[in-house]
């Protein structure tokens, strides 16, 4: 589907504009947005706009890295778009010229619709560069609360008492981590894009348009930003559960060396006297078995002293 706004020189707002229209002396500028295009309308971008056949192929690639290409005449630029974490990337592309925007996208893409409002009310205190910027700060605006909520997530779990919750909470660390992942393959190109745009000789624009771009390119710097702080975050949790549960399983080990240190000896004077043989004098002693039991209990209070001295029973408490 193929949608028109065009702004005469006038400055009147018109819509659904034909293309040959378009072509006509009293139009100042206009926009072209091809919305999940059919082949007999993805053939216009060579037949009646004439562009070229590389960039047209760029426009045919799903999974088309950001990247923008400056000219004297026209800009092409390259934007992923995310709907939320659940689904892929998908692609906007941009043709701008001095007095026009060509937008093409494969799938619908929300952002679109959501600036034509805005345009029909102020169209002609606009131009396709501004369209630019406002399509472009919409699709960087909207990883704004997709990061905020694993941002907030992260936050949760470092706050709650995570070490007891097993496996569970490290399985959605390393799932909120993959997503920061995500985010980032797609915003760092985003903004070195935008940084090649402003530092660009080629392109003309006025100082108050590039304020408008370089507050992108400083919204994109900080989404960035808080994405590696998050997985900074999501390894830190990571490691600490991982400490937590090595130093657990220590103290383990260590109750049960404790616990069988003080039955090796127990356990060789009980197997000692167990052996059953007729000559051993200690069997017909009368106390015997008292004497026994009670050196077997200096035994283990001498051990327990011995290990509280050296600091082994300091876990427990």
């Amino acid at each position: 589907m193929i949608k028109t706004i065009a702004v005469d020189k006038r400055g009147d707002i018109l819509t659904d504009v034909s293309l040959q229209r378009l072509k006509d002396q009293d139009i100042a500028w206009f926009w072209v947005d091809f919305d999940q295009p059919t082949r007999s309308e993805i053939n216009l971008l060579s037949t009646f706009f004439k562009f070229h056949e590389l960039l047209i192929e760029d426009c045919l690639t799903l999974l088309q890295r950001p990247k923008i290409e400056i000219s004297r005449q026209q800009i092409f630029l390259v934007s992923h778009v995310l709907k939320n974490l659940d689904d892929d990337y998908e692609t906007i592309n941009m043709f701008v010229g001095k007095n026009y925007i060509v937008t093409f996208h494969l799938s619908h893409i929300r952002y679109v619709n959501k600036i034509v409002p805005k345009i029909l009310q102020r169209g002609s205190q606009y131009s396709p560069l501004h369209v630019m910027h406002m399509l472009v700060s919409e699709i960087v605006e909207g990883y704004i609360p997709i990061i905020s909520k694993i941002e907030n997530r992260l936050d949760e779990i470092e706050e709650s008492d995570f070490y007891k919750s097993g496996s569970n909470i490290m399985d959605e660390v390393f799932e909120l981590r993959g997503d920061l992942l995500k985010l980032r393959r797609g915003l760092r190109p985003m903004r070195e894009v935008i940084h090649r745009f402003l530092v660009s000789r080629r392109v003309e624009m006025t100082d108050n348009d590039r304020k408008y771009f370089h507050d992108i390119y400083d919204d994109l710097v900080q989404q960035t930003e808080i994405i590696e702080a998050n997985r900074e975050l999501a390894s830190d949790i990571r490691e600490n559960f991982m400490t937590y549960n090595s130093l657990k399983s220590n103290n383990i080990m260590m109750t049960l060396t404790v616990i069988s240190t003080i039955f090796l000896p127990l356990t060789f004077i009980v197997g000692l006297y167990g052996m059953n043989f007729k000559n051993m004098p200690e069997l017909e002693w009368q106390y015997g078995y008292y004497l026994i039991c009670a050196i077997m209990l200096l035994i283990v209070i001498g051990m327990l002293w011995v290990f509280k001295k050296k600091g082994w029973l300091d876990m427990f408490k």
